[in-house]
């Protein structure tokens, strides 16, 4: 027994060496870059920026409402705002959108790089005109200046600014620009069957994303520029229940409504979405923990290989976006009876949206909601799907972007991360296997809230950094 003892004590002490020595080398990986900014005419981006919120080119899932003259005056815009990208590009259209081609010395290995110009209805109590473009001494506001005209403007300024320089790309260049984003539609599916078509397969896809914010990450005091390197899928389902409909005053037992609250109930309880470590998020934990000021926080990160399950259950008691990078999340949406109070539904729905985490499938989770429920009364219809994407190579392609993030703001930690919504550079992941998702600003929480929310603006920092980061990184195409 005594024997068995000093074994245990000895794997014991020599598993707390383990773990002191991998914390003690647990350190961060440094690329210092000197900032490097340009002769930018910063009241012409400005104004650039404010000429494009001033175009109400909102997307509606119901087409009848869009207003195409606005998209019409879109594109009208950046054809009389960027001569020199019209003189050296082709230029086509492809559903909503707009595909700009600028020839390098070679064509082999091209970069894309995206933005949508389509926005969500404005909505909510406003305290100022929500297209008015107006510039003050700290902001521009209106619709779209963060999402993301704002990230539109700066490509579109960056290559101009390059070009009028005597910009000669190494490879070819594809500027991909969609008016659907919003409302899920097709255009960059569309984008990518051209490429497909033309025998185009991208070297690196660059497109909205994460951004520069601050308390990423327990400890950390330096803000973080994160680049989503992978995203979460989404798939919208909607159950119905039936039965017979009638006057409120002689019910049955259980109804539609009755059957349906039952479902949603048991989904609601139930524990069948694990929670998973996936290589986004462990390479995100991997990149900021060794920044942590916390020795604690360091160990446990340092050493997911034993503290794993205590990093789960923090992402159980934190809730919120860490959990949502761990597991599949279920939200219910919407709802469907009656219309009167007195009369009994003949049939009763709910809307549930999942998003769906990397080497989880809509058909796994669809088997656990059968499960789950158990009652095949009960319809599942799958209203719409996309499945997550593949996670991207973290090579020399995502130093580019590091890089030029590095040059614009020297005193960011740059990390890859999990996506949790989607945006249109899903589709590329089919054909490139380098697809980052990085918006170039510095925001703050309250900042992030104006996004689809009310009062939306942008710092003019923020629309001049934006423009710089993309020159620091046309200048290495």
């Amino acid at each position: 027994m005594d024997d068995y003892l000093y074994v245990l004590i000895g794997i014991f002490v020599i598993l707390i060496i383990i773990i002191l020595v991998k914390t003690i080398q647990f350190k961060p990986i440094l690329y210092p870059e000197m900032k490097k900014k340009y002769e930018i005419d910063e009241s012409r981006v400005l104004e650039s920026l404010s000429q494009k919120i001033k175009i109400p080119t909102i997307s509606y899932p119901d087409s009848k409402k869009i207003n195409k003259k606005a998209f019409l005056d879109f594109k009208a815009h950046l054809k009389e705002r960027y001569p020199l990208i019209y003189e050296h590009a082709t230029y086509k259209e492809i559903g909503t959108g707009v595909l700009y081609h600028i020839k390098g010395e070679k064509s082999d290995d091209p970069t894309v790089l995206m933005a949508h110009f389509d926005i969500v209805p404005v909505e909510g109590n406003w305290t100022f005109e929500p297209f008015s473009g107006k510039i003050d001494d700290t902001y521009i506001y209106g619709r779209g200046t963060l999402d993301t005209k704002s990230s539109l403007n700066a490509v579109m300024e960056g290559l101009e600014f390059s070009l009028k320089n005597g910009k000669v790309f190494n490879r070819d260049l594809y500027v991909s620009f969609s008016g659907d984003e919003e409302i899920n539609g097709e255009t960059q599916h569309l984008m990518v069957e051209h490429f497909k078509k033309e025998g185009i397969q991208p070297y690196m896809v660059l497109d909205e994303g994460g951004a520069i914010v601050s308390n990423m990450f327990p400890g950390v005091d330096k803000k973080a520029a994160v680049i989503g390197i992978a995203e979460k899928g989404f798939m919208n389902v909607k159950l119905t229940a039936y039965s017979k409909g009638g006057h409120a005053s002689t019910p049955p037992k259980n109804t539609a409504l009755t059957t349906l609250s039952k479902a949603v109930v048991k989904l609601n309880k139930s524990k069948t979405f694990k929670l998973k470590l996936t290589e986004p998020v462990k390479v995100l934990f991997n990149t900021l923990a060794p920044y942590s000021k916390s020795f604690p926080i360091k160990m446990i990160f340092a050493n997911l290989w034993i503290f794993t399950p205590i990093v789960k259950l923090i992402a159980k008691l934190s809730g919120g976006e860490l959990l949502s990078m761990f597991k599949t999340t279920q939200a219910f949406t919407t709802s469907s009876a009656s219309d009167a109070l007195n009369v009994l539904p003949n049939q009763a729905s709910v809307g549930i949206n999942y998003r769906l985490r990397p080497h989880e499938d809509s058909q796994t989770v669809l088997k656990k909601i059968r499960r789950v429920i158990h009652n095949d009364d009960i319809k599942i219809e799958v209203i719409n799907v996309s499945e997550a994407t593949t996670t991207s190579i973290l090579d020399d392609a995502y130093g580019l972007v590091r890089q030029s993030i590095k040059k614009t703001w020297p005193d960011v930690v740059v990390t890859p991360y999990l996506m949790v919504a989607t945006s249109d550079s899903r589709h590329y992941h089919e054909i490139c296997e380098r697809v980052y998702k990085f918006s170039p600003m510095d925001v703050s929480k309250d900042d992030l809230k104006l996004i689809h929310g009310e009062d939306e603006k942008i710092t003019r920092e923020n629309v001049i950094n934006g423009t710089n980061f993309y020159i620091n990184l046309i200048e290495k195409l």
